[in-house]
């Protein structure tokens, strides 16, 4: 079980910036990887379940509410974008597409699928402690430091490829359309894009880092 939940993870981290570059390589392509990813999705859940079964149970704290709130939307966002993209689609499920309304679904296909990745990256930001815990036992310290800077420097490009790709538009909806570059390099597309998920997701992990220090300091002032 715990190979196939890691399986299925390095597959949804894997696809989601070709899911981004949907006219660079294919809108046909783009289909086919959108029902993969939502396959993925829907066995991560199934092999997950018991978080939903926990979700009312336990006392909840600043980082376990953050971890809640960033998996419920998430998990909107999964389900309302490929229903948006079924109902466009030209190529896979062409015979449920909805004729005349291609344009106000593709401004909402659009906006979730961005706001889908940074939710996706958050989340990925927000197990990187449990991911390192796992690996601590099987690395140096310094390789774990020239990982860590190496990231942070990934991160850093992050910030750039951010504000040259124009996200923040497409998040508050500022355009109609995606903008592809078609002379350009589809690996520089995608190397942007993969920054930007590191980008979120170390602040993610940065949050929580700090969240859980604030709480720690705060349970040894009442003791």
């Amino acid at each position: 079980m715990k190979k196939a939940r890691k399986f299925i993870d390095i597959m949804m981290v894997l696809l989601l910036p070709f899911l981004m570059a949907y006219s660079l390589i294919g809108e046909n392509i783009h289909e086919v990887l959108g029902i993969c990813m939502f396959a993925l999705f829907i066995a991560h859940h199934v092999i997950n379940r018991k978080w939903w079964t926990g979700i009312f149970k336990g006392k909840y704290n600043a980082v376990r509410i953050l971890n809640t709130a960033v998996n419920l939307f998430l998990a909107v966002f999964m389900i309302l974008q490929p229903i948006s993209g079924i109902l466009m689609s030209k190529y896979v499920l062409k015979e449920v597409t909805i004729s005349g309304a291609s344009s106000v679904l593709r401004t909402i296909h659009m906006t979730l699928a961005y706001w889908g990745f940074i939710m996706m990256s958050f989340h990925l930001g927000l197990h990187i402690r449990m991911i390192s815990a796992g690996m601590k036992n099987h690395i140096s310290k310094a390789v774990s430091t020239v990982v860590t800077v190496l990231f942070l420097m990934i991160a850093a490009y992050g910030v750039y490829a951010f504000l040259k790709r124009g996200i923040g538009d497409y998040l508050l909806m500022r355009v109609s359309f995606a903008f592809f570059d078609f002379g350009g390099s589809r690996l520089r597309f995608l190397m942007d894009y993969a920054a930007v998920m590191v980008l979120v997701a170390e602040i993610a992990f940065w949050l929580q880092n700090g969240m859980l220090i604030f709480s720690s300091g705060s349970q040894r002032k009442r003791r």
